[in-house]
Protein backbone atom coordinates (compact mmCIF):
# COMPACT_ATOMS: atom_id res chain seq x y z
CA UNK A 1 0.00 0.00 0.00
CA UNK A 2 2.73 2.46 0.59
CA UNK A 3 5.09 1.60 -2.89
CA UNK A 4 1.12 2.51 -4.32
CA UNK A 5 0.97 5.42 -2.91
CA UNK A 6 4.53 6.45 -3.16
CA UNK A 7 3.54 5.72 -7.09
CA UNK A 8 0.64 8.42 -7.18
CA UNK A 9 2.39 10.77 -5.03
CA UNK A 10 5.29 10.39 -7.96
CA UNK A 11 2.96 10.27 -10.77
CA UNK A 12 0.90 13.74 -9.26
CA UNK A 13 3.82 15.92 -8.46
CA UNK A 14 4.86 15.22 -12.09
CA UNK A 15 1.71 16.11 -13.23
CA UNK A 16 1.33 19.38 -11.01
CA UNK A 17 4.89 20.28 -12.26
CA UNK A 18 4.11 19.89 -16.06
CA UNK A 19 0.71 21.70 -15.82
CA UNK A 20 1.69 24.23 -13.88
CA UNK A 21 4.49 25.15 -16.45
CA UNK A 22 2.51 24.75 -19.44
CA UNK A 23 -0.06 28.05 -17.84
CA UNK A 24 0.66 31.83 -19.27
CA UNK A 25 1.46 33.53 -17.08
CA UNK A 26 -1.70 35.79 -15.94
CA UNK A 27 0.86 39.02 -16.19
CA UNK A 28 2.70 40.52 -19.42
CA UNK A 29 6.15 39.76 -18.18
CA UNK A 30 8.86 39.06 -21.07
CA UNK A 31 6.14 38.96 -23.52
CA UNK A 32 5.90 42.05 -24.28
CA UNK A 33 9.34 43.09 -25.10
CA UNK A 34 8.33 42.46 -29.04
CA UNK A 35 5.16 44.61 -28.32
CA UNK A 36 2.55 42.78 -28.65
CA UNK A 37 0.09 41.96 -25.77
CA UNK A 38 -1.58 39.15 -27.17
CA UNK A 39 0.03 35.79 -26.47
CA UNK A 40 0.15 32.89 -29.09
CA UNK A 41 -2.96 31.23 -28.26
CA UNK A 42 -4.83 34.28 -29.60
CA UNK A 43 -7.24 35.91 -26.92
CA UNK A 44 -10.21 33.61 -27.26
CA UNK A 45 -8.78 30.16 -28.26
CA UNK A 46 -6.93 29.88 -25.32
CA UNK A 47 -9.83 30.26 -22.92
CA UNK A 48 -10.73 25.99 -22.56
CA UNK A 49 -6.71 25.16 -23.00
CA UNK A 50 -6.01 27.34 -19.94
CA UNK A 51 -9.52 26.15 -18.34
CA UNK A 52 -8.21 22.54 -19.10
CA UNK A 53 -4.58 23.35 -17.45
CA UNK A 54 -6.24 24.90 -14.51
CA UNK A 55 -8.61 21.78 -13.59
CA UNK A 56 -5.50 19.15 -14.37
CA UNK A 57 -3.53 21.48 -11.16
CA UNK A 58 -6.44 21.13 -9.19
CA UNK A 59 -7.63 17.57 -9.34
CA UNK A 60 -3.77 16.28 -9.33
CA UNK A 61 -2.89 18.56 -6.39
CA UNK A 62 -6.01 17.58 -4.64
CA UNK A 63 -4.63 13.40 -5.30
CA UNK A 64 -1.50 14.20 -4.45
CA UNK A 65 -2.49 15.58 -0.90
CA UNK A 66 -5.55 13.00 -0.12
CA UNK A 67 -2.26 10.49 -0.91
CA UNK A 68 0.26 12.66 1.68
CA UNK A 69 -2.06 12.30 4.07
CA UNK A 70 -3.29 8.87 3.68
CA UNK A 71 0.98 7.90 3.75
CA UNK A 72 1.46 9.83 6.74
CA UNK A 73 -1.26 7.78 8.60
CA UNK A 74 -0.03 4.71 7.22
Amino acid sequence: MRTFLSVIIAISCLVVIVSVMMQESKQAGLGTLDGSAESSWGSYTGTSRKQMLEKVTLVSSIIMMVSLIAIAAI
